[in-house]
């Protein structure tokens, strides 16, 4: 069989359970960390930790297509250990660079459910001798956070060991101001659809820079996702935004090349 049936002929084929136990024991999981960028320093300050599936059969799989099958199995608990094993190790790496470089962590809402999730949380930055600080929860504003999960006091219990919250996808879903002024909230994200046609959009530059003026009114910094250009660049530090991720600065990058371009910068 060729490679390129070997990959693609799995494409079509449901995933399974099953498969997703083996790939998590044979480690098949792999991340990449794309960095977040103090606009007025131009420094470095940060990365967010992107999950990618490398299967042998099926090649790259997006998380879209995995992750909720993961959510639906028994596997969720083992699946969030080894995601806090695996960017907190990172995390201890990249802290022999710099000690005040954080990592953020994508949360689902099953995840939000789980029991025991402050306990992983708590063992692994033990583990990795990680401060609390340096480590960032990220949620999508389009997540539903249900009165289940905050009864059940998991956001609070993260703001009691100082462990930020950031809002991913910001002007996407349904944010209520009242929630996002109780949680111990790092930063807004602005989600990349607005950003992608911000230099050709004069509608959305009106509406990038009310929701940089609505994030400061609320006490929150702002990041701007998807930055490209200079233009784009040159414009949001020029109106106020904090932050930026994207192309412009740099790709997700694997850790061994991680490293070493956040050693150029920050020497800077």
């Amino acid at each position: 069989m060729s490679l390129l049936n070997k990959i693609f002929g799995h494409k079509n084929k449901p995933i399974t359970i099953e498969e997703l136990q083996k790939a998590l024991k044979n480690r098949e999981f792999v991340f990449y960390y794309q960095p977040e960028w103090d606009l007025k320093t131009n420094r470095a300050i940060g990365v967010e930790a992107l999950m990618r599936w490398e299967s042998p059969k099926r090649g790259y799989v997006p998380p879209m297509e995995f992750i909720p099958l993961l959510e639906e199995s028994g596997i969720i608990h083992d699946f969030t250990y080894f995601l806090f094993d695996e960017t907190l190790s990172a995390l201890s790496e990249l802290h022999k660079i710099d000690p005040s470089l954080f990592m953020a962590v994508n949360l689902s809402v099953s995840q939000l459910r789980e029991n025991d999730l402050i306990t992983t949380i708590q063992k692994n930055l033990e583990a990795h001798n990680i401060d609390p600080k340096c480590l960032e929860c990220e949620f999508t504003e389009s997540q539903e956070l249900t009165d289940e999960i905050l009864s059940n006091g998991v956001l609070d219990k993260l703001a009691d060991l100082q462990i930020p919250v950031s809002i991913d996808d910001f002007g996407t879903g349904y944010s209520s101001f009242e929630r996002l002024k109780q949680m111990n909230v790092r930063k807004l994200k602005i989600d990349l659809s607005f950003i992608r046609t911000l230099m050709e959009d004069e509608k959305n530059k009106s509406i990038v820079a009310s929701m940089i003026k609505l994030g400061h009114d609320l006490g929150f910094p702002v990041l701007a996702e998807g930055v490209e250009t200079t233009e784009q660049q040159e414009w949001l530090k020029q109106n106020g935004c904090d932050f930026a991720q994207g192309y412009w600065f740099s790709r997700a990058l694997p850790l061994d090349q991680l490293k070493p371009f956040l050693s150029e910068n920050l020497k800077k």
